[in-house]
């Protein structure tokens, strides 16, 4: 059976900081709209996941790398392994990534 559903009417759900809603999966992945506000702290995954702002700014900040700034409509994938933070005044994010990296063995 085929859906829809509305990012719009999911950002409207977050009530908090970096927490996420998932949109949809696709085979092994995971889409996520998550609101930033805020820095979240350096950490790092051991896979890829790619970052679509779709309203706002996000700075990306990595280790030995230089800062990225992200605004509406662009992307781009962080390696695994690569220790970044993230910050934003308020910024609305589709995350991809693999199901199992927001599993709760990973918090």
């Amino acid at each position: 059976m085929f859906s829809k559903t509305s990012i719009g009417e999911l950002a409207k759900l977050l009530s908090e900081p970096y927490k996420h809603l998932e949109l949809g999966q696709v085979n092994d992945h995971a889409v996520y709209v998550i609101r930033f506000i805020g820095e979240f702290p350096f950490h790092r995954h051991i896979q890829d996941e790619l970052y679509l702002v779709l309203d706002g700014e996000v700075k990306l900040e990595f280790i030995n790398l230089p800062t990225i700034t992200l605004k509406k409509d662009e992307s781009t994938v962080v390696r695994a392994y690569t220790t970044h933070k993230c910050y934003a005044e308020n910024a609305l994010v589709l995350l991809i990534k693999p199901k199992e990296m927001f599993a709760p063995h990973e918090d």
